[in-house]
């Protein structure tokens, strides 16, 4: 299920580590609706999360430390493969529809929130463009050494595609090894970005690719989103 709500500001104005910000408008939304809905999405562990999101602002200005949004608005659009989480949150953003959030000193309401049509898969090719940028995350040990890559050279894609098969060997298990070591990924453009992520600058990469797999796996990468740290505002796509 894919949810779009539509949040106006009181200032024009906002944070370059914005996704945070979102992050926690989702945690209120989610636990002012059910505790235990929030808990078992936010408090079970390393567990890696049903869903991805992104974040569009027409014609945003960025600038050292801001963007500027000159309509005040912000679609925040959410995407999860679970249905059951599916109909949580988009329920949640029901229950809070024009309520005003405050973090820190930005103040934001919840103005209108749909369901978005999905595009159906039926072919072992697609090609998928972000909606967000994509962290291909290389983590040892500890957050002293972690790297972030990018698709325009070769250990990244080989990084980037490691890592989609962990992902997906976490979702489907060691039954579907065989149809996931067949995925191929062809990248056709590639713009790298700096993007903060928890006050941290790390590069992103805004692209577009082919990928070659079974449609049930390219439905779940759809849904779920890609690459790493997905639940903080990265690897949301779309089909071209």
């Amino acid at each position: 299920m894919r949810i779009s709500a539509i949040f106006s500001m009181d200032q024009d104005s906002i944070d370059k580590d914005k996704n945070r910000i979102f992050i926690s408008i989702l945690k209120s939304i989610l636990e002012s609706y059910d505790l235990n809905v929030y808990k078992k999405i936010f408090e079970r562990g390393p567990t890696r999360k049903s869903y991805c999101f992104a974040l569009y602002m027409k014609d945003a200005e960025f600038t050292r430390d801001k963007i500027i949004i000159p309509n005040k608005k912000i679609v925040f659009k959410l995407s999860t493969a679970e249905l059951e989480d599916a109909i949580h949150i988009y329920n949640a953003f029901l229950q809070s529809l024009r309520k005003t959030f405050k973090v820190r000193e930005y103040e934001l309401k919840l103005d209108k929130i749909r369901i978005e049509r999905e595009k159906n898969i039926y072919d072992d090719k697609v090609i998928f463009t972000c909606l967000s940028p994509i962290l291909i995350r290389q983590h040892e040990g500890d957050n002293k050494r972690t790297w972030y890559h990018t698709l325009n050279d070769e250990e990244g894609r080989k990084l980037f595609l490691d890592n989609l098969k962990i992902q997906l060997i976490e979702k489907f298990g060691q039954d579907r090894i065989f149809d996931i070591k067949e995925i191929k990924v062809n990248v056709l453009s590639n713009k790298n970005v700096k993007v903060k992520n928890y006050s941290i600058e790390v590069v992103g990469n805004l692209c577009t690719f082919e990928m070659f797999a079974k449609p049930y796996i390219l439905e779940y990468i759809y849904k779920a989103g890609i690459g790493s740290q997905k639940s903080t505002g990265f690897g949301m796509l779309d089909l071209l």
